[in-house]
């Protein structure tokens, strides 16, 4: 992309961003909470990595454009990108850096280390995948090497996936308090990073029980 195109694309996306934010406003009515007072005190103070369970296709859509004040990154998945033109040239304007899901490459990593550098937050499902059940599904622990090899925090979020146009159920999402994921003197081993994302995890549950009062297990809904 030359100088000119790019300089375009970032002064058209300044102004795609807001209408979206807009849009999603009135649309969804979203009403964001926080865990505790020191969640709302720490999140979005320094760049971080976000997380969230993955409910819709709009998931990042809707949390970039609602992050206050805040230049959000989201890693997505490389064949949603190219999946059509428009699709592709949606997300383009929303700030989003490619993982490919098909072949093993790190370009995400590398991108993603970048841009914490230069300040931006970085915002991943680790789901890896939708899940309209609203069951939160295993984590993948791409995002807790993106957190050792930045040394950023990593904020989790739990949504509750209502996506009603002006009707309905409101859109509402919960903010945890940011946590520090430190590796081990020896590394981080396959059996390390699983148990972080794991940990990671339990974090999101329990802000699903703080907003809902119950967690979706399976067919079975504890509370």
């Amino acid at each position: 992309m030359s100088k000119l195109r790019s300089t375009l694309h970032e002064a058209f996306g300044c102004v795609f961003r807001p209408v979206l934010k807009f849009l999603c406003l009135i649309a969804f009515r979203p009403k964001r909470t926080y865990i505790s007072e020191k969640a709302k005190q720490e999140a979005f103070k320094e760049p971080m990595i976000f997380i969230s369970n993955h409910v819709h296709g709009m998931d990042g859509a809707v949390l970039q454009s609602l992050m206050p004040f805040s230049k959000v990154y989201s890693i997505t998945a490389k064949d949603l990108i190219e999946r059509t033109k428009l699709y592709g040239w949606f997300l383009s304007h929303l700030r989003t850096i490619p993982v490919d899901r098909e072949n093993a490459s790190l370009s995400w990593l590398r991108e993603g280390r970048k841009k914490l550098r230069e300040g931006a937050h970085i915002y991943m499902c680790p789901e890896g995948r939708c899940n309209r059940a609203r069951i939160v599904l295993p984590f993948k622990p791409g995002f807790v090497t993106l957190a050792a090899a930045s040394g950023v925090k990593v904020l989790p979020i739990y949504l509750n996936g209502e996506y009603n146009y002006f009707f309905g159920k409101r859109f509402r999402y919960i903010i945890g308090e940011p946590v520090t994921m430190t590796p081990p003197p020896e590394g981080l081993a396959e059996a390390e990073m699983t148990r972080q994302a794991d940990m990671m995890r339990d974090k999101i549950l329990e802000l699903e029980l703080a907003l809902n009062g119950s967690v979706r297990t399976g067919n079975l809904i504890i509370e």
